[in-house]
């Protein structure tokens, strides 16, 4: 919950790598944070507030057909990639961002009105056969996809940096070890593709639970080794409008989301900063999830910034597009 738009749940606010950052485990890759393109923003209420979870949509539904369209009806992903709607995500999630900009940040649309049948009776009937659970997020919300286009944006989706570990769940720091997504594997490298997220369970969680009794009666505690350490960018403080949850979220979306350069790096660098010499001694539950979000913020920043060019989800405007785009 680091972005204002997110797939994440509430409750994941970065506990568990700011947990590993203050007992002093090197963490990697933080500035790899892959935005899913087609996300439906909460329910809204009575009053027209949104709440509830945003809900992916998957590319599976592009894959059938669906296109995206701006709020003119035109597809625009083409602008973007040869390969248009079926582009890698953060290629489209860029695309889609490009043109809410463009169109004052009102949202473009996911269009499904012309797959399986010109029979919207029909049309519905195949969609919710074949996309049950999305059909339901989306009928939840008060719109009829067989129908119309529904509204979308990027969200952030998915963290490949993390705790630094070995192929085997090992830290820096003896005795600890890190598995699923808390952890950086290097597996995913800068840009994980989608449906592997297996590997961070299943895979290294049995990894790991094969070696931490074998590592702990050896009576050594093996550990990945620590690299090199280049000097880090300093934040000045500077001055910040209150602290909020919301604010940390859209300072991150607008200063170090899907597009990301310099200034507005080192500016939500310095906002950060700031709040952080302005922080009390946690008490609630609450208050401790605000701290561990913005010591992670902190160091996806930090990362982001010391990262001149574009690789993967990382994309630095003010360094050059990736190869291919």
């Amino acid at each position: 919950e680091l972005y204002a738009h997110s797939t994440n749940p509430e409750v994941a606010t970065g506990d568990g790598i700011a947990a590993a950052i203050r007992a002093g485990a090197d963490v990697a890759d933080l500035e790899f944070f892959q935005f899913h393109p087609t996300v439906l923003e909460g329910k809204a209420d009575a009053a027209g507030l949104v709440v509830g979870d945003s809900f992916l949509v998957s590319e599976a539904v592009r894959g059938e057909g669906a296109t995206l369209v701006d709020e003119h009806g035109r597809r625009f992903a083409f602008d973007a990639h040869p390969d248009g709607e079926l582009a890698p995500r953060d290629v489209v999630a860029r695309a889609i961002a490009r043109q809410m900009e463009a169109q004052q940040g009102r949202p473009v649309f996911l269009d499904a009105t012309h797959i399986h049948s010109e029979d919207a009776d029909e049309r519905a009937a195949f969609l919710a056969r074949r996309f049950p659970t999305i059909d339901r997020a989306v009928r939840e919300r008060g719109l009829d996809w067989a129908r119309e286009p529904i509204p979308v944006t990027p969200a952030a989706h998915y963290l490949m940096g993390g705790v630094r570990t070995d192929l085997f769940g090992r830290t820096t720091l003896p005795g600890l070890y890190a598995v699923g997504e808390v952890a950086r594997t290097g597996v995913h490298g800068a840009n994980r593709l989608a449906s592997n997220s297996l590997l961070e369970g299943a895979v290294f969680g049995a990894r790991a639970g094969d070696v931490i009794a074998e590592d702990a009666a050896s009576g050594s505690w093996p550990v990945l080794p620590t690299p090199a350490r280049t000097a880090g960018r300093g934040a000045d403080t500077a001055d910040a409008p209150a602290f909020s949850r919301p604010a940390l979220q859209e300072l991150l979306w607008d200063d170090g989301g899907l597009v990301r350069d310099e200034a507005g790096l080192r500016h939500a660098a310095s906002v950060i900063s700031t709040w952080r010499a302005q922080q009390r001694t946690p008490v609630t539950e609450h208050d401790f999830e605000d701290e561990n979000l913005l010591l992670v913020a902190e160091h996806l920043v930090a990362a982001a910034l010391a990262r001149r060019e574009s690789v993967g989800a990382h994309f630095r405007s003010d360094a050059g597009a990736v190869a291919g785009e």
